[in-house]
């Protein structure tokens, strides 16, 4: 339930949020919109299944930062072409929320950063996946921060034309770029770009000491079919995603090929071209 506390002597329920979209929504200190009107998140009160908010009039919304990370618990099949592993099974997927942009409506200017306290969210489901080798990368001429911004671009691209070819929503599915063994994910924050290992220690590793993975996960526990689809028309997913960045008038990456520069970084789409033309595509 989404409480409206505003009035202090007539406190009114004004919404309810499914839990999942909860965390990325109605965490503390979002923007919530109700019938174009803004509330400010006061708490969420997740024992209570509860988020307490008030009007407030502000020239910005919020967007929350995630990261997703995938462990592959079990590879149902699984083929190779032009050294890339493509595979398709059943993965472990951990979100959490880890803070929010504040943007300003109308420019997109980013107004700032704040940071959540959740706990992490666990989902086992099913996935296809494409590993590409380390070496493969190593022969193009671009930097670790360059390599990842052009399989950003590369993850986005797979995702959007998935969701068109499957004739899903684009929420149905989700993507993530890690390793199979879920020791590092690409994780989105403050830095637009960063490898981050998955220990207790949280120290950083490096890209280089493994081989990159693209991930394209059903967004529903269990998994609903999609996986497998996918791992089916791979050749021509990927031929699909080459015709659609070469034919995108774009320079630098946009929302209709690699995603917007400001997300992506500003050589995503040249790197991901570069990716895609050692790939054999």
């Amino acid at each position: 339930m989404v409480v409206d506390t505003t009035e202090t002597a007539n406190h009114r329920v004004i919404a309810e949020v499914d839990w999942d979209s909860a965390f990325t929504t109605v965490h503390d200190d979002a923007i919530y919109m109700v019938e174009s009107q803004q509330y400010h998140v006061d708490k969420l009160d997740l024992e209570r299944k509860t988020a307490y908010v008030h009007r407030v009039e502000v020239g910005y919304y919020t967007d929350a930062m995630t990261y997703t990370n995938v462990r592959v618990i079990d590879s149902f099949d699984s083929k190779r072409f032009h050294q890339v592993i493509v595979e398709h099974g059943e993965v472990q997927v951990v979100r959490k929320v880890v803070g929010f942009k504040k943007i300003r409506f109308y420019t997109s200017e980013n107004l700032g950063y704040g940071d959540v306290s959740l706990p992490e969210k666990d989902m086992h489901t099913t996935s296809y996946w494409l590993t590409i080798p380390k070496d493969l990368l190593a022969t193009l001429p671009y930097n670790q921060a360059e390599i990842i911004d052009g399989l950003s671009g590369l993850a986005y691209s797979l995702h959007h034309l998935a969701a068109m070819r499957l004739m899903s929503d684009l929420h149905d599915l989700d993507r993530a770029i890690g390793d199979k063994s879920g020791e590092w994910f690409v994780k989105k924050g403050k830095e637009p770009r960063a490898i981050t290992n998955y220990d207790a220690a949280g120290e950083n590793s490096r890209i280089d000491a493994f081989d990159p993975t693209i991930f394209l996960f059903d967004a529903y526990p269990g998994g609903i079919g999609f996986s497998a689809l996918l791992y089916e028309q791979h050749l021509d997913l990927l031929n699909g995603v080459g015709q659609l960045l070469r034919s995108c008038p774009c320079s630098y990456g946009c929302p209709s090929c690699v995603g917007p520069t400001l997300d992506v970084g500003p050589t995503a789409k040249e790197v991901a071209l570069s990716i895609l033309g050692q790939m054999g595509n």
